[in-house]
């Protein structure tokens, strides 16, 4: 059993106060000092003292690819492993693993080795693709796209073995709304890496798709005439938002008018990370992506193209505290309630009775102090 005390939790609103962890679980919280006398001494109690830190929820990261000099869709589960891991210290307890538009038979592979790895805090699979435009690829394998096709999609949902949890498209291709309307019941659809004016973003949204992947990226932006997917999301109440705020993606105005239009509650940051996250500048080949870093930003090689990013979800917390003037409370709803909400994981995603004991305790300056997945402290 662990006693939390002198903690400022995000329940989501602000507690001031104290918690208990036993067997994997959040047993009892409430405000000021807990009931009784705590005893340090007693066997297999343990009295954490939080110093008036804050205690947030882990965090949900709902669209990554690596971090740690390792990629989520190698196809090797030792990698899988290895990235999920090095999100973990960072605070993200609960994974989705993104796996990225290559080969089909090399998306296969990774879907399958996501599945076989033992990673405790991934609980699903993204695919970004393959059903995406050629003219907005981002840095997906351009070769490798495919026009909407349901034996190809049957394939990724097997290989991922019961942990397909959402999928990217670009909702103007052909077929593309009819495989949304079929299976929008199986999997969340995304509308991403698209060329659309609009028109069949809002057709993709009627049809189940309910999410925008990384809006603003690998997408047409929003004119006066033509909405594109941005505006058609951002007023779309069933709608979760993506964004990535790493302070290269989206500027702080775009953050702002996404987060201030969609609302906090619809809004969701992921960090869309790729393999050398945490490892600095250098240049890096993973899978079938050669990327340069320099000055914290990822593009492939030789290109300008943006290659994700290269920080974790914990920075994008700190980032939004930071740029727009948002409580801690308000944040972690961004990186851990919405996102656990938007994807049916009731009990993940806010700090109450009965609920998993996935915390993180922030330092002062909003960096990751402490982890805990399930009530066990993580330590690197």
């Amino acid at each position: 059993m662990i006693t939390v005390v002198n903690a400022r939790m995000c329940t989501p609103a602000l507690l001031e106060g104290w918690l208990q962890l036993d067997q994997g679980v959040v047993t009892a919280l409430g405000p000021g000092q807990p009931p009784g006398a705590l005893d340090p001494a007693e066997p297999g109690h343990e009295v954490v003292d939080a110093a008036g830190r804050w205690v947030l929820p882990g965090l949900v990261d709902t669209h990554c690819h690596g971090g740690g000099g390792a990629a989520l869709y190698s196809g090797n589960p030792d990698d899988v492993v290895q990235a999920a891991r090095t999100h973990l210290l960072h605070g993200t307890t609960t994974l989705v693993a993104s796996v990225a538009t290559m080969r089909l038979d090399r998306m296969l592979a990774a879907a399958r080795a996501i599945a076989a790895a033992s990673a405790p805090n991934i609980r699903g699979i993204h695919f970004e693709g393959p059903f995406l435009s050629h003219r907005r690829p981002g840095a997906q394998t351009e070769s490798a796209l495919l026009a909407p096709d349901e034996q190809v999609f049957t394939q990724l949902l097997e290989a991922a073995d019961g942990l397909a949890l959402s999928m990217t498209i670009a909702p103007e291709l052909p077929g593309a709304i009819d495989l949304i309307r079929r299976h929008h019941h199986e999997i969340t659809f995304a509308v991403g890496h698209t060329d659309d004016d609009g028109s069949h973003t809002r057709e993709a949204f009627d049809a189940g798709a309910r999410t925008a992947t990384h809006l603003f990226n690998a997408m047409p932006t929003m004119t006066h005439r033509q909405p594109g997917p941005v505006g058609v999301a951002l007023l779309d109440d069933r709608v979760a938002c993506e964004l990535i705020a790493d302070g290269t993606h989206l500027s702080p105005e775009a953050l702002a008018v996404a987060t201030r239009t969609a609302g906090l509650n619809r809004t969701i940051l992921v960090t869309d990370a790729m393999a050398a996250t945490g490892l600095g500048d250098g240049d890096y080949s993973y899978a079938d992506r050669h990327v340069t870093v320099l000055d914290g930003v990822a593009k492939l090689r030789d290109t300008d193209t943006l290659a994700g990013s290269v920080h974790f979800l914990s920075d994008a917390l700190a980032n939004v505290v930071r740029l727009l003037g948002l409580t801690p409370p308000q944040a972690a709803a961004l990186v851990s309630t919405n996102p656990a909400q938007h994807y049916g994981w009731g009990t993940r995603g806010t700090i109450a009775v009965g609920n998993p004991a996935d915390l993180v305790v922030l330092s002062e300056n909003l960096t990751v102090d402490t982890v805990y997945l399930a009530g066990r402290l993580q330590r690197g």
